[in-house]
């Protein structure tokens, strides 16, 4: 019966997002940018909704992922999918997205990355070539989470 009771509250604390590997008032913040392409984003498998779209030209947003990762290895993929371009626009497709570290009551700027950066990726030549000419591009992104390394980042900044 204790074991079971045990279980129960280790479950109710994955469901407040309690007991993870990332500290109390301490976010990773994913944030994405498009412009020429929508974006389809998955983290470790899941379809993200809030951080996908773009179908009417661009899109930007920005979350905390705290509760959609685990300790050790992390995916986040992105499919980029071309857009029709205007006649006459001169900019081609972009993408930014960077997965970052924040503290409670920092400012997380969207369009550029900050001091605490896991990744950050644009595309390259060949993928803004290929999305042009109008194919669909999947880009993936493996990061590592250790709550050790995140606490002693939070302790360092306190």
């Amino acid at each position: 019966m204790k074991a079971l009771k045990l279980t129960w509250i280790a479950a109710a604390l994955a469901l407040l997002g309690c007991g993870g590997p990332v500290p109390a008032d301490m976010f990773l913040t994913l944030s994405v940018s498009t412009y020429g392409v929508s974006v389809e984003t998955a983290i470790n498998g899941k379809a993200d909704t809030f951080l996908s779209g773009g179908e009417n030209g661009s899109m930007t947003g920005s979350r905390p992922i705290n509760r959609l990762v685990g300790e050790g290895e992390n995916e986040v993929t992105f499919l980029l999918k071309p857009l029709a371009a205007d006649e006459g626009e001169i900019l081609g497709p972009a993408f930014l997205a960077t997965l970052e570290i924040s503290i409670k009551g920092e400012t997380v700027d969207t369009q550029a990355p900050g001091e605490r950066v896991i990744f950050s990726r644009e595309l390259s030549e060949a993928q803004r070539a290929a999305i042009s000419a109008g194919e669909a591009v999947t880009i993936t992104e493996n990061f590592t989470v250790e709550k050790a390394e995140l606490q002693a980042i939070k302790d360092s900044a306190s």
